[in-house]
């Protein structure tokens, strides 16, 4: 398994799926995991930094990325690379060497950031520089700050203090155009677009989708349809060790064994399903078909999530140096750690995506390893 997927929350939950009362934590290669109700972590990280909990506290300087989850988060450490933090309540005051991604109801970044910052939150305020652009949303937001690039925001009530500086382009989206003042010393007229940002009024120059989405979608659903999908593969792994124990057994310890062996396997498998499917969609006479076959499609695809959770979820336990539980639950619990870890990577540009395809091909590359072994034995022998 390679790192990124490996431990990027390492214990974020028990077998269980709860916080752990006593922070846990865990180093390899440089990098540092710990999670907990209540993290507070004050010594120096060489590398990343991933954590999650309930209220966490980072005093020490982090040389790579950090990766924060929490309902209060507070971060007063310098980091070496880029931030990304959700949590209900984020103080930070550290300087960022990095861009920053940051989701919160209550968001306030006092430390300088040296990339590009996205940030919606219900009250957000940014008193820190930001040495890229800026994309900011939230229903109160407050600039007091230098932006040295473009700036876009959407607020519903906006202030700008007396530090407030946009060195590039600044865009603003709001329900009523007319009431947004902004000051020469923030930036210059011809600089300056204010738009109608409610495109259900039919405004000439709607706001775009992305932006209106961290505006208006809450995080609390957001977090709630990401643990119900948890809980799904949570539910489909325990009734899979459920029904057909020794299977799953068997098909974790060959994933496990061979990784690159099942990732490979998978995508051989689902390329052979994609290709029957065009090939019936060629014939004209096997449309009928088509659409059977896609359905099997996404069942396989969802089986491969599954099997690949759990596998992952039992891979990173075993790292951690626990022993195999017995129980159901237990197994079950693997798998929700295996999918939160999953959910998390997939939250990182372009490599979340190619992580998440690993992780499907390296469960149905378990699953359907069988079947390649018994078309293989059929195959006749060379004299």
């Amino acid at each position: 398994m390679s790192r990124p997927l490996i431990l990027s929350a390492l214990i974020a939950v028990s077998a269980t799926g709860l916080w752990a009362e006593e922070a846990k934590t865990f180093q390899l290669g440089g990098d540092e995991y710990a999670a907990g109700r209540s993290v507070s972590l004050s010594a120096p990280v060489d590398g990343d930094l991933f954590i999650a909990g309930e209220k966490l506290s980072v005093s020490g300087d982090i040389g790579g990325g950090t990766h924060l989850a929490g309902r209060i988060v507070a971060l007063s450490g310098d980091t070496g690379g880029d931030l990304y933090a959700a949590g209900y309540r984020l103080d930070l005051t550290g300087a960022i060497g990095g861009g920053a991604s940051l989701a919160g109801a209550e968001v306030s970044l006092t430390g300088d950031v040296g990339g590009n910052l996205r940030a919606s939150a219900s009250d957000l305020s940014i008193a820190g520089d930001v040495a890229g652009t800026a994309l900011l949303a939230g229903a109160e937001v407050t600039l007091d700050g230098t932006i040295a690039g473009d700036a876009v925001l959407t607020a519903e009530e906006l202030t700008f203090g007396p530090d407030a500086h946009v060195g590039g382009q600044l865009t603003i989206y709001a329900d009523d155009p007319g009431k947004v003042t902004v000051p020469a010393s923030v930036a210059p007229s011809d600089r300056v677009s204010v738009l109608k940002g409610d495109h259900k009024a039919g405004g000439s120059h709607p706001a775009p989708r992305g932006v209106e989405d961290m505006a208006e979608r809450s995080l609390g659903a957001a977090l709630r349809s990401f643990l119900v999908g948890v809980l799904i593969v949570a539910a489909a792994a325990a009734a899979a060790v459920a029904l057909a124990p020794q299977k799953v057994a068997v098909m974790r310890e060959r994933a496990l064994a061979a990784p690159g062996r099942s990732i490979l396997a998978g995508f051989l498998a689902m390329s052979g399903l994609v290709g029957a499917v065009l090939v019936l969609a060629m014939t004209v006479i096997g449309l009928v078909l088509v659409p059977v076959a896609a359905l099997l499609a996404g069942a396989l695809i969802f089986a491969g999530y599954v099997a690949g959770s759990y596998v992952l979820g039992v891979g990173l336990w075993q790292a951690a140096g626990r022993p195999l539980p017995d129980d159901i639950g237990h197994k079950a619990g693997l798998a929700m750690l295996g999918a939160l870890v999953a959910g998390l990577v997939a939250l990182v540009p372009m490599l979340g995506w190619l992580a998440w395809f690993a992780l499907v091909f390296l469960g149905l590359g378990a699953l359907a390893s069988p079947v390649f072994a018994r078309v293989g034995a059929l195959a006749p022998e060379r004299g």
